[in-house]
């Protein structure tokens, strides 16, 4: 166990405790039964890669293990666009919120709406909401608080609608049709630091060794999450935007993300988007949310 402390709501101080590792739970109860175990997910591996995830459950040396990878039904090439600013706005920059807002409504305006704006923090979420509230914009704008299901199910009777969400909303939620025409990804999905990051840090000889073979792996597969809410049937069109600055080309983390990513055409260009959206999308799509 990895024992730690923690601020509770109160302002004191509680005692915090958490298995450090699961591999032994997992080799008992299940690697070293007689029976065979299929593990399957859109999200195991990061291309063909299952090293990771081996790694996390005690059967990166284990003989037995036959690994598959299937090809997504999906024509990601013709239904989904990948969008990248030439210019991001930069996190270091004080007006780094007002710029991220702007870009959104852009984004906002050349897709119509349709939209799921993905965020790393709350706080991030709340300023965008605030600064977009300010603009007077055409759609309806819905957060995702702790009412996820009526939220969710508010976004999905109103066209055209906005919702911006954060935490579990990466995984798990489904949104099929025009409802996600627009997928926006403000910061790359790096984890937090916490204990068993901690933990797992000294296993490594330098943070630089500890950061491509833990952290970039598991930002890929959360990234691969929130992808997936932007595509759900082979008929669905989006346009997905990372407006992380570390992920244009040629910064430090463009490779993994690609590589995170499945094939598809990618833009700097808004009219780009303005254009993909208009001939992939019916005339209905252009009257949602537009009364």
């Amino acid at each position: 166990m990895v024992l730690y402390a923690m601020e509770d709501k109160r302002g004191g101080t509680m005692l915090c405790a958490v298995a450090a590792d699961m591999t032994a739970q997992l080799r008992s109860t299940l690697w070293n039964r007689s029976t065979s175990t299929i593990l399957t997910s859109g999200t195991l591996a990061v291309g063909k890669d299952f090293r990771r995830f081996k790694e996390e459950t005690g059967l990166l040396a284990d003989g037995r293990v036959v690994e598959s990878v299937s090809v997504s039904p999906f024509d990601y090439k013709a239904n989904c666009l990948l969008y990248l600013p030439l210019h991001p706005p930069e996190q270091t920059d004080s007006g780094y919120f007002d710029e991220l807002a702007a870009e959104i409504a852009a984004l906002l305006d050349a897709c119509w709406g349709h939209a799921l704006v993905l965020f790393t923090s709350y706080a991030a979420m709340s300023a965008i909401k605030e600064r977009l509230g300010e603009m007077s914009l055409p759609w309806e704008i819905f957060t995702l608080g702790r009412n996820a299901v009526h939220t969710t199910q508010q976004f999905k009777e109103v066209p055209g609608s906005v919702l911006l969400a954060t935490s579990a909303a990466w995984e798990g939620f489904d949104f099929p049709g025009d409802c996600v025409s627009l997928l926006v990804i403000p910061r790359l999905p790096f984890s937090h630091p916490d204990a068993l990051k901690e933990k797992k840090r000294a296993e490594y000889p330098t943070l630089r060794a500890f950061i491509q073979a833990v952290v970039v792996p598991e930002m890929q597969i959360k990234l691969k999450q929130g992808f997936g809410r932007a595509i759900r049937t082979e008929t669905d069109t989006c346009v997905v935007a990372i407006l992380d600055e570390r992920s244009t080309p040629g910064q430090r983390h463009f490779e993994a993300m690609r590589a995170a990513l499945p094939e598809m055409q990618a833009t700097s260009s808004l009219e780009d988007v303005v254009e993909f959206i208009y001939r992939v999308k019916g005339p209905g799509y252009f009257r949602e949310g537009q009364g």
